[in-house]
């Protein structure tokens, strides 16, 4: 049965070459967009249906019964039994998950590599977290933390030697230095304005002399 106001199996693909309708049974085991991305779609055939939710929990549990039947353990048996058939599947789903976690622990203590299954953290792998922030139009702060920028491994806003701007804030002929006495020099002592009003007096007498 359906909604009246759900459209017909038949009529989600008029093509001829679409999938087999069975109009006794109403059943349209295809999926009729194939081409389709199948999280797009209202319907993707019968077969869809009964391969998904606890259907393959059951064919699990099922397969696990024949299997203990063949070998002559006639206790489980999923008609007869339901119950005692699910706790022998979820007992023996135990165990075989207990014999791979063993078998993992004994590959890592003789090999080592537990350093390496260990996943970084969500922000680093995607870039992003959940935190919320918003801003105004002119890029004020309304809710939310600033973002924290990131810090590199090298020493960042120290000032060395009684220095007020910090290595690398000037650049002069092919040469980093300090802003506040335009030394390029590394670990050079600080002469202030003395040391710029130098540096002035040196760039003047090379343009007087080209």
């Amino acid at each position: 049965l359906r909604i009246r106001e759900d459209t017909a199996k038949y009529l989600l693909n008029l093509s001829v070459k679409s999938a087999h309708y069975d109009p006794k049974t109403r059943s349209m085991r295809a999926n009729p967009h194939p081409e389709k991305d199948p999280s797009e779609l209202t319907y993707a055939g019968d077969n869809f249906v009964r391969m998904s939710g606890d259907v393959e929990k059951v064919n699990a549990l099922q397969l696990f019964a024949f299997a203990k039947n063949e070998t002559g353990d006639a206790d489980v048996h999923l008609q007869a039994a339901p119950s005692q058939a699910e706790l022998h599947f979820q007992s023996e789903q135990k165990r075989r998950m207990q014999e791979a976690n063993n078998l993992r622990r004994s590959v890592l203590d003789k090999y080592g590599g537990t350093k390496y299954l260990k996943t970084p953290a969500k922000e680093l792998l995607l870039a992003q977290s959940e935190n919320y922030v918003e801003y105004s139009e002119d890029g004020r702060l309304i809710k939310g933390h600033e973002p924290a920028i990131p810090k590199s491994k090298y020493v960042e806003d120290v000032f060395e030697n009684n220095h007020t701007a910090v290595w690398g804030s000037y650049w002069k002929d092919g040469k980093w230095g300090y802003k506040c006495c335009c030394l390029t020099v590394r670990n050079s002592y600080c002469t202030g304005d003395a040391g710029k009003a130098i540096a002035m007096s040196k760039d003047k007498r090379k343009r007087e002399v080209s």
